[in-house]
């Protein structure tokens, strides 16, 4: 057994060892594809991985993203213990990812970290597209729309959506440290900026949906609902899979996104810790 942080010169093992399971590590394969292993400091999704090597070959991924996330994939039993102990000793904001890689660390770490938050959700697929258009509204991505207001609507959502605080300057950064991939879609109605939703990771088999936020007000007309729509679209377009992460507990959209064909695919956990 040996755990060593992963370098460039690892890229294509550890590209062929996520593939194995493509959707669980979609998040994990967009971001080595778009910015690599090695870890920038100023690059929000770029990290430290570790990676568990198991007769010389790797049978887990530890990475430690700089916008305070974890994202745990493995195979073997017998990396949970030794990555619990690195969590341990490493400041961690979230850990996220499926259930079945998730609650086994945390089974371990929670009596180490103060846990804030412990948010239960599905992951969907779409394999059969029901569009849904809306009429009286358009869309825009981000680079066609005012930057400054671009950057407050998607503060705000991560504030009012999320319950999640940046600042402008992180904000900024997640507009402009983006894939070719990962559109940053908005609705506008009454040319108002109105609801968004991006692409927030990509893989050659899939396109993961998330940030889908309606401003306070407007919700329930079917905003979002017609932006997904729209962005699966485009997905299908390029013979991908869309994707996306939704709450249990949020009834509404778990019936929009099942009107436009997503279905269950796994459970998928994101833990939030005091740091």
């Amino acid at each position: 057994m040996l755990i060593s942080l992963l370098r460039k010169e690892n890229t294509d093992e550890v590209i062929e060892f996520l593939k194995k399971d493509s959707i669980a590590g979609a998040f994990i394969i967009g971001n080595v594809l778009e910015f690599g292993l090695d870890n920038r400091k100023d690059q929000r999704r770029c990290g430290d991985y570790y990676g568990y090597f198991s007769k010389g070959q790797i049978a887990g991924i530890l990475p430690f993203y700089n916008m305070g996330s974890c994202i745990p994939l493995y195979y073997k039993e017998e990396v949970i213990e030794p990555f619990a102990q690195i969590m341990v000793h490493r400041p961690l904001e979230m850990l996220i990812g499926m259930k079945k890689f998730v609650q086994p660390l945390y089974d371990i770490i929670s009596t180490e970290k103060n846990m804030l938050t412990y948010q239960e959700s599905s992951y969907f697929i779409n394999n059969s597209l029901t569009p849904f258009l809306l009429e009286g509204c358009s869309f825009a991505e981000a680079n066609e729309l005012d930057h400054q207001r671009v950057i407050d609507f998607v503060k705000d959502a991560y504030w009012y959506g999320f319950h999640q605080q940046y600042s402008l300057n992180e904000v900024e950064a997640f507009v402009k440290q983006r894939g070719v991939e990962e559109e940053l879609l908005f609705l506008m109605a009454e040319g108002k900026m109105t609801a968004q939703a991006y692409v927030q990771a990509s893989t050659d088999e899939i396109n993961q949906i998330g940030g889908v936020y309606t401003v306070e007000g407007e919700r329930g007309k079917g905003y979002c609902k017609a932006l997904v729509s729209k962005l699966c679209h485009t997905i299908i377009k390029r013979g991908k899979t869309p994707t996306l992460i939704v709450r249990k507990n949020n009834f509404s959209a778990l019936r929009a996104y099942a009107s436009l064909g997503f279905t269950y695919f796994d459970d998928y956990l994101l833990i939030k810790f005091q740091v």
